[in-house]
């Protein structure tokens, strides 16, 4: 019964990458441009470093991404006044506003994912999965120790 729930999370977290990604294909932007787009959007301004703490990427893929999303000025780079070094990245109006759609359709998705779960059915499912997640973390950082 373990390997079911993991197969079975994963199986929606794939089923739902897929679903944005045709979703998504409407506004000429990739789930790794959204993902990049709503951490800017929810951390606003911040460093390119700082979000690699949020996403789970490398520097290089991160770099192309944003330099793609800048190209298509759907972001904003601009030097920290008192420190040239660091560049602060934030949304564009015309991001911000495409984010308001997408934030939408998002929302969409996710109650057509809970359509016909009860109430009290979702409840347990949502302390039973927070609980799979803690017990995750706790794995990570016992395995970062090492």
């Amino acid at each position: 019964m373990e390997q079911d729930v993991t197969k079975m999370i994963a199986k929606s977290a794939l089923n739902h990458k897929r679903i944005m990604t045709k979703l998504l294909e409407r506004f000429d932007i990739t789930y790794a441009q959204y993902q990049v787009l709503k951490t800017v959007k929810a951390y606003q301004p911040l460093t390119a470093k700082e979000m690699l703490v949020y996403l789970d990427t490398d520097k290089a893929t991160l770099s192309g991404i944003l330099n793609r999303l800048e190209k298509r000025e759907l972001i904003i780079r601009a030097e920290d006044k008192r420190d040239r070094r660091l560049m602060y990245v934030q949304l564009s109006k015309v991001s911000a506003e495409m984010l308001k759609e997408l934030d939408t359709l998002e929302k969409d998705i996710d109650k057509m994912l809970i359509d016909g779960v009860k109430n009290r059915e979702l409840k347990n499912f949502m302390n039973a999965f927070e609980t799979m997640l803690k017990n995750q973390q706790n794995k990570l950082e016992e395995l970062e120790e090492e």
